[in-house]
């Protein structure tokens, strides 16, 4: 008799897509994960909060981190977990996620813990989540990437404590940014035994890449590309949504952007980024960081955890590390312990300011991660 699988809540909803359980996928790769990646900025402090939960069905893993970044120090803590039986609960050391309703309200807490972060958070999405165009990548005949997200944008309340510091959050000066995705990505096992993927890697080789959602005074505004070198762009989206849910949503067709560097190096001290409408207005728009950079190694991406393994393997049934690095320098961090890796495209994340540039008074700020090449 084959393995029935085990139950879990999810089996209750009458959404079944296979002949099995919640409890397997039907991929039986190690690198399908499915997850949640919340960001969370204050525009009147810098501070910000980055935090991510995944769950990794064929190598039993649940992970999960959280990193806070206020006064030029970026606090990280990462965790890990035997992902059955409990693959029911959405929690992985202190961390936690309910799901108070569905695409619309959702709990995210941070508990005791020996590395002095905590926080209580309420995210209400502002509109309905905005399902981005699905991206399935071969190789060689290979599936490699095959990945759906969702993101919405998001009034969020609480409190963050770092240390004996603790900040009110309100949606007056934080605005946050959530994002689901799932299917296969480049997380969740280890390369050996396995060809390396041939031809150009499509994950490398622009000049610029910018993934941003940020919220305006009457509405969300999103849009994502890589410009190469020669101005051309790849994997262009853009998308408008009115924060009044009676109105229609409209798009972006095209996209060129231009950055002013810090000293030189790959970092971008502001952004001026042009957005072509279908009847080929343009919009320009101006992004400039708020705050400190935030170094997603903290959190386990780039190989990140102390092994250099990554996210999505199996370090035991409960496990967690974490560290404090100094960001004020524009790409050096300042890592004690001397296990954080420099990358030489500098990759990190920000919150910005959005400034349309034909009306200053309509001026927004949220999420943005602008890449450049070195």
């Amino acid at each position: 008799m084959t393995d029935p699988g085990r139950l879990t809540r999810m089996d209750e909803y009458p959404r079944h897509q296979v002949g099995g359980t919640f409890d397997s996928v039907v991929s039986d790769s190690v690198h399908w994960n499915d997850g949640f990646y919340f960001t969370l900025g204050d525009r009147d402090t810098g501070a910000s909060l980055w935090v991510a939960i995944r769950l990794y069905a064929n190598t039993d893993v649940m992970d999960g981190f959280a990193c806070v970044i206020i006064d030029g120090r970026q606090h990280n803590m990462r965790w890990s977990r035997r992902l059955r039986p409990d693959n029911d609960d959405i929690a992985v050391g202190p961390l936690r996620l309910d799901i108070v309703s569905p695409l619309e309200d959702l709990h995210l807490t941070c508990g005791d813990n020996p590395y002095g972060i905590a926080f209580d958070l309420h995210w209400t999405g502002l509109h309905e989540p905005h399902l981005e165009d699905r991206i399935v990548r071969y190789s060689g005949g290979r599936k490699v990437y095959d990945r759906t997200n969702y993101d919405q944008a998001c009034a969020v309340t609480g409190t963050i404590t770092v240390g004996d510091r603790t900040l009110t959050v309100t949606p007056e000066s934080w605005v946050g940014v959530r994002d689901h995705s799932w299917g296969l990505g480049r997380t969740g096992g280890l390369e050996d035994g396995i060809a390396p993927v041939t031809g150009r890697d499509p994950r490398r080789g622009f000049a610029m890449r910018q993934w941003t959602m940020v919220r305006m005074p009457d509405r969300v505004m999103f849009w994502q590309f890589h410009q190469q070198a020669d101005d051309s762009v790849d994997g262009f989206e853009g998308v408008v949504i009115p924060l009044d849910p009676t109105q229609p949503r409209w798009r972006y067709v095209a996209s060129h952007a231009t950055a002013n560097r810090v000293d030189g190096l790959p970092r971008a001290a502001d952004t001026t980024v042009e957005l072509t409408r279908e009847d080929g207005t343009v919009d320009q728009f101006l992004l400039t960081p708020v705050g400190w950079p935030a170094y997603l190694q903290g959190g386990g991406y780039h190989d990140g955890f102390n092994d250099r393994r990554g996210r999505g393997v199996y370090r035991g049934d409960d496990h967690h590390e974490g560290e404090v690095w100094d960001v004020t320098h524009p790409i050096d961090v300042g890592d004690p312990a001397g296990w954080f890796v420099p990358r030489a495209d500098a990759w990190a994340e920000n919150f910005a300011t959005c400034v349309n540039l034909a009306d200053p008074s309509d001026t927004g700020f949220g999420h943005l991660e602008c890449v450049l090449a070195p």
